[in-house]
């Protein structure tokens, strides 16, 4: 963007007009993407520009029986005034078109009426950053306000209307504003007053920094969100507080994701998808409709943990890989849960299995009639029939004091396996750690001669 920052490059007539019976002044916007037919729109106009071109017109013979149109209170903070002189004289003038606003660069205003009747206020919105090349950045005039595109895309500088008297909008969004950029493929953000340690917006510039990176997380296009997994993932915003139970604790949360077998990352690439929907998201909660664009970001991920906002039951392999953040903005995570697989040739499929600890510090070892069956993280027994060559287990590793043990201890097991009329009955030893990769692996030999 190249704005014009020069006033002897505004020149009347060739891309600056004046009505001086209305008023008014207008910027000529290029017929043909060339600046000497008029002003690139997207460039736009430097405001101490335009005050500086005034200034040396307004030493003329041409324009000093007029007005002048405006007033600069600061150029560093974007301070400017039309319609009001530095003598604090009322005039009516103002820009003439919208058009010619959204042209104004690295400044905010007021509009006066020739009675001193403050008719409009704008700020200047200047996006600072890194986003994506072409994508559009939206912003908010309140809490509860529609998403509005900027005028230009990439990262605009862009005076925003916040004030209107009766005749020019009728409303008062000054306490509040909110930018956005939500780009598929890409990491969103998103900044408002309170994060630029601002109360209100005013006729100046504010500076908003805002930062996307391409998001190597998301995992699926918007094509696929109509299908399996997606098609079942589903977030209910809900008006009051629902606890749920994370490791040994209740905590409450209003936001709760639906999953059927969903992993953290495809849970994710769901929530950005709706979160770029013009549309309401909230699947079946009682606190109303929830527009997706301008809703608040529901998870992140910080390296490989997802953060969420809303509570899901996480797959195993991911259990300890989610960060939930309750509503009272504390930070919850299940206890660790080891993972792993118990793996078994071919002669041993229907038969049975049960894992034993090696040893205990009780003394309830293997070998004996006491000898203690390990339990998965959700308390059930690690036994059952062998239903294929490949049967996924867990542990609380961080809280199992089975036997004895203190928690967050590696313990020595004993995999006992057998298929009566298949395969030869065995034990395999293994160790569970503090890791989703443990394996333990049972080779049996056939039984030809089994006598039933």
């Amino acid at each position: 963007m190249t704005m014009i920052i020069d006033p002897d490059d505004l020149i009347v007539g060739t891309n600056l007009t004046f009505d001086t019976g209305a008023r008014t002044f207008d910027f000529v916007a290029s017929a043909d993407g060339l600046t000497t037919n008029g002003l690139i729109a997207k460039d736009g106009v430097d405001m101490n520009a335009l005050w500086c071109k005034f200034v040396d017109l307004w030493a003329t013979a041409t324009y000093k029986p007029y007005p002048y149109p405006m007033n600069k209170i600061d150029n560093r903070s974007g301070q400017y005034l039309f319609g009001r002189d530095p003598g604090g004289n009322y005039s009516g003038w103002k820009p003439g078109t919208d058009a010619t606003r959204q042209m104004l660069r690295n400044g905010g205003w007021r509009e006066y009426s020739a009675a001193g009747v403050l008719n409009r206020e704008y700020f200047g919105a200047v996006l600072q950053g890194a986003v994506p090349a072409g994508s559009q950045c939206y912003f908010q005039r309140s809490a509860a306000g529609a998403a509005i595109n900027y005028t230009f895309t990439d990262l605009p500088n862009e005076a925003v209307q916040v004030y209107g008297d009766a005749s020019n909008g009728n409303f008062d969004n000054r306490a509040y504003f909110k930018s956005f950029n939500r780009t598929q493929g890409y990491t969103f953000d998103d900044v408002s007053l309170a994060d630029i340690n601002e109360t209100a917006t005013g006729p100046f510039k504010l500076p908003f920094g805002i930062n996307c990176a391409a998001d190597t997380n998301i995992k699926a296009g918007d094509g696929s969100m109509g299908g399996a997994p997606y098609s079942g993932i589903t977030i209910e915003y809900d008006s009051a507080n629902t606890n749920v139970t994370i490791g040994g604790g209740s905590y409450p949360f209003k936001k709760h994701i639906t999953h059927a077998g969903a992993t953290r990352f495809e849970i994710y690439t769901k929530m950005q998808y709706l979160l770029r929907q013009a549309t309401d998201i909230n699947t079946g909660g009682t606190a109303g409709a929830v527009t997706g664009k301008t809703a608040d970001l529901i998870c992140w991920f910080v390296g490989p943990t997802l953060y969420s906002r809303a509570f899901f039951t996480p797959l195993p392999e991911d259990l300890n890989d989610v960060v939930f953040i309750d509503d009272n903005g504390v930070e919850r995570q299940f206890p660790y849960a080891s993972a792993g697989t118990m793996g078994f040739n071919a002669p041993l499929i229907g038969g049975y299995y049960t894992l034993y600890y090696a040893t205990t510090p009780a003394g309830d070892d293997f070998g004996e009639g006491t000898a203690v069956v390990v339990k998965d993280k959700d308390g059930n027994d690690i036994t059952g029939t062998i239903s294929g060559a490949s049967i996924p287990f867990t542990f609380d590793y961080s809280n199992n004091t089975q036997g004895g043990y203190a928690g967050s201890t590696n313990r020595n097991v004993k995999l006992v396996w057998g298929n009566p009329g298949s395969a030869k009955p065995g034990v395999s030893d293994g160790t569970i750690t503090q890791s989703k990769g443990i394996s333990i692996s049972a080779v049996a030999e056939t039984d030809p001669s089994y006598l039933v």
